[in-house]
Formats: C-alpha cells, structure tokens, sequence
C-alpha cells in the first residue's frame, strides 16, 4: 500500500521512501547559485573529491593519477562556460618526487593532462616549469570550455576531473609519468554563455619542446622554436633517520643548488639549438593516435605546418627528436 501523500510528492514514491532513510545526522547539501567561483576546498559547494586533497586558499591537490571534485551547481536551462585554473608548483614537484621516487638525476618533465567535464573530454593543459639559477618558476594554465543547457540541468552536478593522457611513442621520456600527481587545481568558475568575457586557450611559451592544439585550435599555424635553460634534477625530501637531520638536510640542499647552478650554466655556455631540418609530430589526445602533419615551410626558428584532418578534440604537438632545451609555441595564422 503507498503511504498517504505520495502521489503528491513530485518525484513519487521515491520522494517518500528516501524521506524514511533520512537521519538526524544528514547534512544538507548547498547549492551554488551562478555565477559560480569556487576557490577553496571548504566551500559548501564543493561536494565530492576523488583524489583529491582539500585546501584551505585552493581547491585542491591531486593525489594520485587522476583527480575529480564535484560541484552542486543549480543550472538555470542556459548553456554555461567552465573555467578551470591549474597550477604547477614546487610543492607539485616534490609531492611527485617523494611518492614516485625516480631516480635521483632525473630531470624535472613537463606534465600533460586531459581535462574532463560530466564525463567528457574538454580540453588538456601542458605544465613545464621555466627554469632559473636558483629555483624554477610556478606554471599556471587556465582552461575554459562551454557546456550546454543538457550537460549541466537545474539538478546541477558538476564534476571535473584530470587524468593522465594516452601518449604516443615518440613522447616516450619527455613527460612525467603520473601527471596529475600533485598539481594544484586553483579555481574553477560558472557563469552563464554571455555574463562576462570567456577564458579562452593562450598560445604561450610552453616551456619545453611540446605544445598543445585546443579543441577548437587552427589546423593550420607556425611552431616557433626558442631556446631555453635545461631542467635540473629533482628534489627529494630525506627519509632516513639520518638525512632527516638538520645538517644533513643541509649538505643535500647544498648539493641539490650546485647541480642547478652547473646545469643552468651548462645550458647557457652550450644552448640546445635545433637544426634547420625540424620534424614536427602529432597525436590526437583521446586516443593517442598519429595526426598527420605537412610541413608547409620552413624559416630559422620556426616552421609553419598543416594537420590534415583536424580532429576536434586537444592535439599534443611536438618536435620530432627530444630537444629539452627549447621551448615551443604556437602561432595561429591572422
């Protein structure tokens, strides 16, 4: 027999009997009305972490090969634009470091990452640190994408997610292993399509010899090619009894700004300059399959390339031999 009232709940029977399950103990969930900016972990809104350390001053820190959190958002039945900020910072590299342990004069790599939405691929970010004489700089990446008025309903879930990307062959050696492992995600923002300017796709200086196509990237445009300081070796937090010590920590901090100082130097006494015959190789980041590339022309520091088809999903672009000190960047066409 149903209980009274039931067919007057909007949702039925099921409306009732999760009423019966109810407890003193359940905590209300808030709901974030748009626009939406969500910039700490204990933001009401901020519901579900997987993989994820929360923060105080950030979202979060992924903790493993992937991170997701998930937002209740009430969608007002428009189309929206997600924002993401991802950062690449020195506690990153030493979290990384610590917990996957390579071996000791193993160079800082760039981190490439797939970043989902609802379950969908939306865009990527490549994070590579610029390197100085004393300490590298942070690397920090926004990533905007829209989603429509059925991706996001009233019920309002949204979850974003990094994950590691498929890599083709040619990357082998040039990326960190595990990413996501450490990157900080710094905020993430929802605003009605129209309510202010959209965060799009920056064509930058990437830091290393890769770059990154978005989605809705030109199939067409000019790589350009500089030269930049080589990445140093890792740090590693001490975790004997005896490295631990004050002294101890000391000589290895030592040791650890020596070999920056020769490295950097090194780089800047002999840079890595690429010949004039640059191959250029592609890969479409959802699969990890070869994109094809037609060298257009070719002029010192740069060459201009076409991939045919274009796919619209993230493209990892990249030079055809490993150069780790040159950066890449992307031109697109005017």
């Amino acid at each position: 027999m149903e209980p009274a009232r039931a067919d007057a709940d909007p949702d039925g029977l099921v409306g009732m009997i999760g009423s019966y399950f109810a407890t003193k103990f359940d905590e209300p969930r808030h709901t974030l009305e748009l626009p939406v900016e969500v910039t700490s972990g204990r933001d009401e809104g901020l519901i579900i972490v997987d993989q994820v350390i929360r923060g105080t001053a950030i979202v979060g820190r992924a903790t493993g090969d992937f991170g997701a959190v998930a937002l209740k958002v009430q969608g007002t039945g428009k189309p929206v634009h997600v924002t993401i900020t991802i950062q690449l910072d020195d506690m990153s590299t030493r979290w990384w470091s610590d917990r996957v342990r390579p071996p000791r004069l193993t160079p800082e790599r760039p981190r490439l990452v797939l970043v989902r939405a609802q379950g969908d691929l939306k865009g990527a970010a490549l994070l590579a640190r610029r390197q100085a004489w004393r300490r590298a700089s942070n690397s920090i990446v926004e990533i905007g994408f829209d989603l429509t008025a059925d991706e996001l309903d009233r019920d309002g879930l949204l979850v974003v997610e990094l994950a590691e990307a498929p890599r083709p062959s040619w990357v082998e050696g040039r990326l960190s292993r595990q990413s996501a492992l450490g990157l900080r995600i710094d905020r993430i923002t929802v605003r009605e399509q129209g309510d202010g300017e959209p965060v799009r796709f920056a064509y930058r200086q990437t830091g290393c010899d890769l770059a990154l196509l978005p989605p809705d990237g030109p199939s067409a445009f000019r790589l350009d090619v500089n030269t930049v300081e080589y990445a140093p070796p890792l740090p590693r937090t001490p975790t004997g009894k005896i490295t631990r010590r004050t002294p101890a920590r000391a000589v290895f901090k030592a040791g650890r700004m020596a070999r920056r100082v020769a490295v950097s130097a090194g780089s800047r006494v002999n840079p890595d300059r690429p010949g004039s015959s640059l191959g250029v190789l592609a890969a479409d980041l959802s699969t990890g399959e070869p994109v094809d590339v037609a060298i257009v022309a070719r002029r010192p520091g740069s060459v201009d390339v076409e991939l045919d088809p274009r796919p619209g999903v993230p493209v990892l672009v990249g030079l055809d031999t490993a150069h780790p000190g040159v950066s890449c960047r992307v031109v697109t066409p005017r």
